[in-house]
């Protein structure tokens, strides 16, 4: 049976129903998250083993989503400001439960004012953009604090976005244990030099595609392939969840 980790950006809400859809097509579904931070470099933290329908755990997300919607609205209001027939109800309309920049991208895209979220992001929402808002996120060491105290443990995701590599050894003194080095479009070369990385701090080395669905942009096929000493080492990790 296949393994996969469902880890949406802020929110466990989704599982249940996708552990069922899974269940039916012979796929092993767990739950895991991702979470954005409030830091420059487009830094999010993957965390696997999870309590994840404990209240205390669930509130502390909410918090984080009520933060994420509240950037939307200013994103939005910014738009507006420009001239561009935009509100929060074009948004809020997609049905999800975690708001971002991508959401807002959707919306541009479906009234017409850009062809792709690609587009929405060169034109307003990449930072420097007129859209632009800074991340109202948790910081990287307040999501590894929530992440272990749900009885998890954590990763970097896609680690190319770092440009500070040194900043790595504070989250591991913080409680971070792995980096992402096997990413849906990372080269071998870069494979090689996260795996380097994870090694001289004594993380693991974990794996993921990034799959955010058609029309995302990164939508490549579910899974990504690690060799089975890495995911020996993972599957270990994971049983020691509380």
């Amino acid at each position: 049976m296949a393994l996969v980790f469902l880890t949406d950006h802020d929110s466990v809400s989704g599982f249940p129903e996708a552990r069922d859809a899974a269940k039916e097509a012979g796929v092993e579904l767990r739950c895991g998250i991702e979470i954005n931070t409030v830091h420059a470099d487009n830094i999010h933290i993957l965390g696997y083993g999870l309590r994840w329908s404990e209240a205390g755990f669930q509130a502390r997300l909410e918090v984080f989503r009520q933060r994420r919607r509240g950037r939307v609205a200013r994103i939005v209001e910014q738009l507006r400001a420009l001239g561009l027939d935009i509100d929060e109800s074009d948004v809020v309309a997609e049905g999800q439960q975690t708001l971002g920049r991508p959401h807002v991208a959707d919306a541009l895209r479906r009234k017409g004012i850009v062809g792709s979220r690609q587009e929405a992001f060169n034109r307003f929402l990449a930072r420097g953009k007129p859209g632009y808002v800074d991340s109202a996120g948790p910081t990287p060491e307040e999501a590894i604090a929530l992440i272990r105290g749900a009885g998890g443990f954590c990763s970097l995701a896609h680690p190319e976005t770092l440009a500070d590599e040194t900043l790595i050894e504070g989250w591991a003194k913080a409680g971070l244990e792995g980096i992402e080095a096997y990413y849906s479009t990372h080269r071998p070369s870069e494979v090689a030099r996260y795996l380097r990385l994870a090694g001289d701090h004594g993380l693991l080395a974990t794996g993921g595609t990034d799959f955010h669905g058609p029309g995302s942009g990164r939508n490549q096929p579910l899974g990504v392939d690690v060799p089975d000493e890495v995911f020996d080492r993972f599957m270990e990790r994971l049983s020691r969840c509380s």
